[in-house]
């Protein structure tokens, strides 16, 4: 579970694991494409908002070949019961929680633990 967040939770974060696995890490997969996840940034900003930047390496099953690829969502936070509420609204919709504990954010989403360094 979460610990409570600190007050100031603004910054810019790169992530550095899910469920404690390092990156990369497999998206997404279909037929013809195989999408790891190589790099995320996300950054919480002092008026509310955020924005979270994802890269991928596409990798096309038939060649071989590796395209790269970027997604952005954003949307908004506040902090209640000690921890953080975002809200999506951009790249799709969906809520989830998280943390800054010092240089350390930890956001839960889906029950998959995202961890983030300053």
């Amino acid at each position: 579970m979460l610990g409570p967040t600190d007050a100031n939770v603004s910054g810019t974060f790169a992530l550095s694991t899910i469920n404690g696995g390092t990156l990369p890490v497999v998206a997404r997969l279909t037929t013809d494409e195989r999408w790891d996840l190589a790099a995320d940034t996300l950054r919480i900003s002092s008026d509310s908002t955020w924005t979270e930047t994802s890269f991928y390496n596409v990798i096309a099953l038939a060649d071989g070949s590796i395209t790269q690829a970027q997604s952005i969502a954003s949307g908004v936070y506040g902090i209640a019961d000690n921890q953080i509420d975002f809200t999506m609204n951009v790249g799709g919709t969906a809520s989830f929680i998280g943390a800054v504990q010092g240089g350390t954010l930890t956001l839960v989403f889906n029950d998959t633990h995202f961890v983030y360094q300053r």
